[in-house]
């Protein structure tokens, strides 16, 4: 299994954790390759993970030689090729399972891994391969125009971190890939949402690489939460203590703002448990208009989490951008939390309008302040939609369900179940 992090860094982590474990429960050796941190989830192959430079450092250095070295490593990196030889000299391996592996690691491993006859399996987290931003945002809205397959776009648009020289980095790597014909050489790529497979096939992938599997999650630790922390009864619907919760990052895309505003006057408390680029803004938005309804919880640890999100009224999920599929509204299903989420990306997949939850209009902030108001006063249909919410979850997200889906794509590969 291979990725650019080895220790919780979103959703991403989430997943390749839950997988990593299903594989071992089914009998196979998992070997991950990484790269080197201090933060990283201990393993007995620490030696196989490369050891990299920092682009934020270097990033920091600014001259000619870090320069060069940044735009060298970042598109092809020498140190993960040299590293995967050692470890492919010392292991047989049934097949090579690709995670988020653009940083640092970089998709040229794809050519040693197929030189040794390695099937290759690429759980798709975001966009990369057909947007060089990652997330088809451009300067804080939707766009797709690299979908063309034109990816200067990317440059001319200063996608990446509104920076021309990042922007142009992120179009050469993409360019580069793609003309060498590297992501030709992956054998199933596996999708989870129905709506980032139609995007990559709209791309050009063909459909016969693409799989939908959803993704996994270990609902024993939910329920052991839960059976650990029951509710408190006393806390009644009139309760000074009721909310609603948003969880997540705290960025332009993520829609924050339209929350804030959607609740703004309405006296319904609202938590915000996140961090991120927009938090400081959002903040002295909220002071200068003097909202005293919205409280700012900053980043919250994953128990913190547990127990937010097991205490609300119901979780909302605002986003403006195209989510994939996310664990912020998976894991509110599985408390039976019902959710009202914006009609963007994978949410319309999870979020079913009237029976798991609520879709809105994204950034329709008057749509969104009704669909609120509805929840906050009908108890009984928000707890009608929690409890489809959960059955809703556990059936996609259960470890069954989705080794079915795994064991169908090894053996369309001819790789052998253990």
């Amino acid at each position: 299994m291979v990725s650019w992090a080895w220790y919780p860094s979103g959703g991403d982590w989430t997943y390749l954790d839950n997988v990593k474990q299903l594989y071992e429960q089914k009998g196979y050796e998992v070997i991950p390759f990484s790269r080197q941190n201090e933060r990283n989830v201990e393993t007995i192959y620490t030696n196989n993970f490369v050891a990299t430079e920092d682009f934020k450092v270097l990033n920091g250095k600014k001259n000619l030689i870090n320069g060069l070295k940044v735009v060298k490593d970042s598109i092809v990196s020498l140190p993960a090729l040299n590293k995967l030889e050692e470890i492919l000299a010392a292991h047989d391996f049934e097949f090579a399972h690709l995670h988020n592996i653009h940083h640092y690691i970089t998709p040229a491993i794809i050519w040693k891994l197929k030189k040794k006859g390695i099937k290759i399996l690429w759980t798709l987290h975001d966009y990369k391969i057909i947007c060089p931003e990652n997330s088809f945002v451009s300067n804080g809205v939707v766009c797709e125009k690299c979908m063309t397959g034109n990816f200067y776009h990317c440059a001319t648009n200063k996608c990446k971190k509104e920076s021309f020289a990042a922007s142009s980095l992120a179009a050469l790597d993409a360019y580069f890939y793609h003309q060498t014909k590297t992501y030709e050489k992956v054998d199933a790529f596996l999708c989870p949402s129905q709506f980032l497979l139609e995007k990559f096939k709209a791309f050009g992938f063909p459909n016969e690489k693409l799989f939908l599997t959803n993704y996994c999650y270990n609902i024993d630790l939910i329920d052991n939460y839960i059976s650990d922390h029951p509710l408190d009864d006393s806390v009644d619907a009139d309760s000074k203590d009721r909310y609603v919760l948003y969880v997540g990052r705290v960025e332009k895309i993520k829609g924050v703002k339209t929350l804030i505003d959607a609740v703004n006057g309405t006296g319904i408390k609202l938590k915000i448990a996140g961090s991120g680029n927009e938090l400081d803004a959002l903040i002295e938005y909220v002071n200068g208009l003097k909202i005293d309804n919205i409280e700012f919880l900053g980043f919250q640890r994953k128990d913190a989490v547990f127990s937010l999100t097991k205490n609300a009224a119901f979780v909302v999920c605002p986003s403006e951008w195209y989510e994939n599929f996310p664990f912020s509204v998976t894991e509110s299903f599985l408390f039976a939390k019902a959710v009202i989420g914006s009609n963007m990306g994978g949410i319309p997949e999870l979020v079913i309008d009237g029976k798991t939850g609520l879709l809105f209009e994204a950034g329709d902030v008057l749509a969104l302040r009704q669909k609120i108001q509805l929840l906050w006063n009908d108890e009984e249909l928000t707890k009608e939609l929690g409890t489809n919410a959960r059955k809703h979850a556990v059936e996609i997200f259960n470890a069954s369900n989705h080794w079915n889906k795994l064991t169908t794509v090894l053996n369309k590969l001819n790789i052998n179940d253990q």
